[in-house]
């Protein structure tokens, strides 16, 4: 009997020395996973996901879809910051020294060259476009030291709203703005914030003069054409398109200036009553986007810009923004309203978006001077 008991007893504690082995071989597995996961110091080691802080001169609700397709597309975060393009560049020549942004994504080349020459812009030549000669061969879609590079274009022109504005009164030009029907009609753009639309009308006018009748005599009938329009205008000056589309698709005034795809948009977003109306002398207008100098997350930065000229990125123009691709990529057709760039160029001026960085500051004084005379 005593041998049994022994026996059993031996049994039992080779029972429990087999369990605390494996208790030990669970747990010495369980820390290996740790160690690989979280490394010997208890951090994690995994990659974490990517993101990339975009700076738009877009309002969410357009510009957000587009970004939500390159996430899905790369698993990249974008972090957008949204306003108007003034505005942003301002940000960055305040953080020059410590970069908050990777791109600069929207608006008119004049306002990339003017961020260029401040300094917080760096070059980045795009793989896709270095053999493309429909780009190459055409220096006003690209800077010559790729700051800036262009994805898309746009034309500008006047917005009605038709609730407001009878179909026999629609402006037919920009000269007609500043005739007395006109009066308490007109919402504009400040030139000083809104640099692709606003401060682009008034030097696209200005230039046109020039043009005509010689600087002198050009820049004084400028003066005239922006105290005869500001004096049509009603409150509020809006700091940009997004602020001037609402307003005018809200009910008031009923007429404002921006590019084509602007009120179509709205009017699939807000549902606002506007239309487009071309007019001859406009301005075929590049739309841009470029690097940050000093990009945190550069390597993001630079497979966005990359996707945007993929056929992925292109294709969701016509859809997103209402706009037309850059490439030409098949089977992606653009929006019915946007001639093609052989027609359109029949009807735009030659513009300088030069002219308009270097007479950036004259042309927000000008406004300034008859601002006064607004409501």
């Amino acid at each position: 009997m005593r041998q049994i008991i022994i026996l059993e007893n031996e049994a039992k504690v080779s029972s429990r020395i087999l369990a605390l082995v494996a208790v030990i071989i669970i747990g010495v597995a369980a820390l290996a996973a740790a160690m690989i996961l979280y490394g010997h110091n208890g951090q994690s080691t995994q990659t974490p996901q990517q993101e990339v802080v975009i700076y738009a001169d877009y309002s969410a609700s357009v510009a957000q879809p587009f970004f939500d397709n390159f996430t899905k597309d790369t698993g990249i975060k974008v972090i957008p910051v949204y306003g108007a393009m003034g505005t942003l560049v301002g940000k960055l020549v305040a953080s020059k020294s410590n970069p908050q942004a990777d791109v600069l994504f929207g608006g008119a080349p004049s306002a990339y060259i003017g961020a260029a020459e401040q300094g917080v812009l760096m070059p980045y030549k795009v793989p896709v476009l270095q053999n493309y000669s429909a780009y190459i061969n055409n220096p006003s879609l690209y800077a010559p030291n790729w700051t800036w590079y262009s994805f898309t274009y746009n034309i500008l022109g006047i917005v009605v709203n038709t609730n407001l504005i009878n179909k026999t009164q629609y402006p037919v030009s920009w000269w007609n703005l500043t005739q007395p029907q006109y009066k308490g009609k007109i919402i504009i753009e400040n030139p000083s914030t809104s640099t692709t639309t606003g401060l682009g009308f008034f030097s696209l006018i200005w230039q046109i003069y020039i043009k005509q009748y010689g600087f002198t005599n050009g820049t004084i009938m400028f003066k005239q054409y922006v105290r005869a329009l500001l004096n049509n205008t009603i409150p509020p000056i809006t700091p940009d398109d997004e602020h001037a589309e609402t307003v005018v698709g809200e009910g008031t005034g009923g007429i404002t200036i921006d590019w084509i795809n602007g009120p179509v948009l709205y009017h699939e977003i807000n549902g606002y009553p506007l239309i487009p109306i071309m007019v001859q002398q406009n301005i075929l207008g590049p739309t841009a986007m470029g690097i940050v100098n000093g990009a945190p997350h550069l390597s993001a930065a630079e497979k966005f810009i990359n996707w945007v000229l993929s056929y992925e990125g292109q294709s969701l123009l016509p859809k997103i923004f209402l706009k037309p691709p850059i490439m030409n990529y098949q089977n992606i057709t653009p929006p019915p309203y946007f001639p093609s760039l052989a027609q359109e160029e029949q009807y735009a001026f030659p513009y300088s978006q030069t002219f308009t960085v270097e007479e950036q500051q004259n042309i927000t004084n000008i406004f300034n001077q008859y601002a006064s005379t607004v409501g």
